[in-house]
């Protein structure tokens, strides 16, 4: 009996899918090779190349079709990508929102609102076929402040702006992440820590807005980034860990959020950055630090 009930479901899902083959009709799919920045011709907040250095990894994607009351949410995916979409026919627009892998926070993605969302318009997609969109590219929204601190370690320039014991390379084009200088610190093998600071003290006013320090670094050993700053106006100030780099061993690009440790100051006016690296195993080694940037946006992640 059990046998025979179990050929009848056998036999009535072999024809249930016989049936929906029939019926079933392939997907689109859309592929995105990855996303790059650029200058933009007008309002560029910095005429440097190394101000555009980035590493989008993912990307937010929405499409809206014609006559449909909202967007098609298609979900967050790791570039590149292909992903199939449950349409065929002309699209009013499809968004590809920039997504960054945020530096201290394991496998988060966020949107980065520093960015423009792209927007393909004009396109269709088609049952069985890839939209090809190839590789897109961005620049930094009009919303994005004026930055509150660049270094790019490039003649000409006012200051370091990184007290010693950082030095700067003038002019290494092999060793610089882009352009011509670098800044560089060696620790001795007899140093267990040394400590470095950016000499702006960096005035925010604005609790609501976001803040994010970008740089690229080259690190043979852990660098810690901290936060200075008072908790109430006139108290005195408190060094509080934002987070720690990992040694890496080609130039990366990181995206430091530094919302949370600001939060936990209580978002004072002013704040300073201070680093250390730390000699953990005994052989000493260097760390080397480009495109140096501050920027603020009143966005909301």
């Amino acid at each position: 009996m059990r046998i025979r009930l179990l050929l009848a479901v056998i036999v009535l899902s072999l024809s249930l899918a016989a049936c929906g083959d029939d019926d079933f009709t392939p997907p689109s799919f859309l592929h995105l090779d990855g996303i790059t920045t650029y200058i933009p011709t007008t309002g560029a907040l910095s005429a440097d190349s190394g101000f555009y250095r980035s590493d989008i990894v993912a990307a937010y994607v929405v499409a809206h079709y014609p006559g449909a009351s909202k967007v098609d949410t298609l979900g967050l995916y790791r570039l590149p990508f292909t992903i199939p979409v449950l349409y065929s026919g002309a699209v009013d627009y499809i968004n590809i929102y920039p997504a960054i892998e945020q530096s201290g926070i394991s496998g988060a993605l966020p949107f980065y609102t520093f960015y423009n969302p792209i927007q393909h318009k004009g396109v269709s997609l088609t049952s069985g076929d890839t939209l090809n969109l190839g590789l897109d590219s961005t620049t930094y929204n009009s919303l994005t402040d004026a930055p509150h601190l660049f270094e790019p370690f490039e003649l000409p320039t006012d200051t370091i702006r990184l007290t010693p014991p950082l030095e700067w390379k003038r002019s290494d084009p092999a060793g610089a992440c882009t352009g011509l200088g670098y800044g560089l610190l060696h620790v001795d093998a007899s140093e267990s820590v040394v400590d470095f600071s950016i000499e702006d003290i960096f005035y925010i006013p604005d609790p609501t807005k976001i803040v994010y320090l970008e740089l690229d670094v080259r690190s043979d050993l852990p660098l810690q980034v901290y936060m200075k700053a008072s908790y109430y106006e006139n108290s005195s100030d408190d060094l509080v860990s934002v987070m720690t780099i990992n040694p890496i061993s080609h130039w990366q690009h990181l995206y430091i959020n530094l919302g949370r440790t600001w939060s936990y100051f209580n978002h004072p006016s002013t704040f300073r950055l201070q680093f250390r690296a730390v000699n953990e195993n005994g052989l000493g080694g260097d760390i080397s630090l480009d495109n140096v940037k501050l920027l603020t946006t009143s966005v909301a992640l």
